[in-house]
């Protein structure tokens, strides 16, 4: 695990690059929960994400947006924390080559890899699979990132406590075929006792993209 810092538009991005144990030219971009909620790039969902990817051949970088832990500024009412994830891409791309680079977020952080995404394909970015853990699809705007510009993996518990399972249900249902859902029938929303099948379902979905 490398500590990095990164210039963002308000100030210095604390972040950490995971390299793959096998010399990997892909690169997954991790976005973390609600910042005014206890949302850091440490939270367990996102570390999970992170592995998973990185157990599969695939470098990582986790990061916290502005005004969490080491990051400066403060809050940037979701459209600040877009622009410090793109700030991140343009750390990793003056940084290191890459040939693919994948984005997930858990919560909030799904939006964030979302919007992202979407910006980065309209400048050309090769961005094969989005992954979106538990997206708070009330209260984050996804009408501003949709439709989705990568194929889609969304996963929920149907347990979750935070978001609602229906509305994740719905909105997923009005998204057409470039987005799957899969459920975990006992998890909530923190993914408590459930990470290893949380894992398993990650794994599956790279299945599609790497060789492990």
């Amino acid at each position: 695990m490398e500590k990095i810092d990164i210039t963002g538009p308000a100030g210095r991005i604390q972040g950490v690059f995971h390299q793959a144990k096998s010399p990997s030219r892909d690169v997954l971009i991790v976005c973390h929960p609600h910042p005014l909620f206890g949302g850091t790039m440490d939270n367990k969902v996102v570390t999970t994400i992170g592995k998973t990817f990185l157990d599969n051949g695939i470098n990582v970088i986790r990061f916290n947006y502005r005004g969490v832990g080491e990051s400066e500024g403060e809050y940037g009412d979701i459209s600040g924390e877009v622009d410090d994830a793109l700030a991140v891409f343009e750390w990793l791309k003056q940084h290191h080559k890459f040939d693919r680079l994948f984005l997930a977020g858990f919560s909030f952080g799904s939006y964030i890899a979302a919007k992202t995404t979407q910006v980065l394909i309209q400048k050309g970015v090769e961005v094969p699979h989005l992954l979106m853990v538990a997206p708070s699809v009330e209260n984050s705007p996804f009408e501003l990132a949709t439709p989705l510009a990568a194929p889609c993996t969304v996963i929920m518990g149907s347990l979750d406590e935070l978001v609602p399972f229906n509305a994740v249900q719905s909105w997923v249902d009005g998204q057409g075929s470039g987005v799957e859902m899969r459920v975990l029938p006992e998890a909530t929303h923190f993914f408590h006792r459930q990470l290893i099948k949380l894992k398993t379902e990650i794994v599956s979905v790279l299945s599609r993209y790497t060789d492990v």
